[in-house]
């Protein structure tokens, strides 16, 4: 299948230090209050650098701290209102000031038999709560019931309210919308059970959550007005779903050339019209071609050319522009 071809231009060019290994892990870009901020490791240092609004940049400003737990793993980072840092781990959960000086710590129950579950953390949209999804807690004669998302109070740490979460042990996600949406998006992959959606809302009388989507094996994008698209772990599909609208799918055979796939397990939306997706022959091809879908149909609009060879990452941006890496050298681009 051929498709019209679109030139991508180039905006800005802007060495990132970490970033190649930062696109690997669940925190290496978030979206928090509806602005996108990259987050990388290095030398013991952790950096955050809030994605520009100027197109012609690509980061406007960067923050460090020092890394708590260098040679840990699995630990998430999430940037706070004020400039304050939280990092989730498998044992606590910790808010960090501007400066570097602890606000307060949460130590929580350790997934004990689970080597791949991870925790998660990010301010609700009002930025007044910390939402975090970690293992629940286990009692002595009791079946385990469940990770679970506890919301505190961001300024002291108190644990407002917990709901059991219908997933396992899992690798915890967070996103939020690029509007302002009340809820954020909570991902929990549990490797061969698949992978759960939940929206959670924060509300006055306690933790609201409610499952979302419609497959098991899914990685997430995020649009405006509560659009979703997901995108199977194998490749083989996409869906995109909202409430309130029909939900669509479209599969990597009847849309893709030969035995090409979905890859990148970063798709989303550059704009409200459009959703950028990379397909390879396999998930782990270090080139892709990158496609733009019309972001209602999924139907693929047209193939877009760089200069050189594209990677399978690319970072849509909800503004009408998206960021890919050539090594540690991160790029922004458009394209009509």
């Amino acid at each position: 299948m051929n498709y019209p071809r679109v030139r991508a231009r180039l905006l800005a060019s802007e060495p990132v230090p970490g970033v190649a290994k930062a696109l690997e892990k669940l925190d290496g870009w978030l979206l928090r209050d509806r602005a996108y901020w990259l987050v990388t490791r290095k030398e013991g240092t952790i950096t955050i650098g809030k994605v520009d609004t100027d197109l012609s940049r690509v980061v406007a400003n960067r923050a460090t701290w020092t890394d708590p737990g260098p040679d840990a793993s699995g630990a998430y980072c999430s940037p706070l209102p004020g400039g304050a840092l939280a990092i989730s781990s498998r044992e606590a959960v910790t808010v960090y000031e501007s400066d570097g000086t602890l606000r307060w710590k949460h130590y929580h129950q350790d997934w004990q038999h689970s080597p791949g579950a991870s925790a998660a953390c990010a301010p609700d949209p009002a930025g007044r709560v910390l939402l975090a999804a970690m293992a629940g807690p286990l009692r002595p004669g009791r079946s385990y019931a469940g990770d679970v998302c506890r919301a505190f109070n961001l300024a002291t740490g108190e644990v407002l309210a917990e709901h059991v979460l219908a997933s396992f042990s899992a690798a915890y996600e967070f996103q939020g919308f690029p509007d302002a949406r009340p809820e954020v998006l909570l991902t929990a992959s549990m490797g061969q059970d698949g992978t759960l959606c939940f929206l959670v809302t924060c509300t006055d009388s306690g933790l609201d959550v409610r499952m979302t989507g419609t497959v098991t094996e899914a990685c997430v994008g995020v649009g405006p007005e509560g659009a979703l698209v997901i995108q199977d772990i194998g490749g083989g599909y996409l869906i995109r779903t909202q409430d309130g609208t029909e939900e669509v799918m479209v599969e990597a055979g009847n849309v893709l050339p030969g035995n090409q796939i979905f890859a990148g397990y970063i798709p989303g939306f550059v704009d409200s019209e459009r959703i950028l997706v990379v397909t390879a022959e396999e998930q782990w091809a270090e080139e892709g071609v990158h496609l733009l879908l019309d972001a209602r149909t999924l139907q693929p609009l047209t193939e877009v050319d760089y200069p050189q060879a594209s990677g399978v990452v690319a970072v849509p941006l909800n503004d009408g522009t998206w960021l890919t890496h050539n090594g540690e050298t991160v790029q922004r681009w458009t394209a009509p």
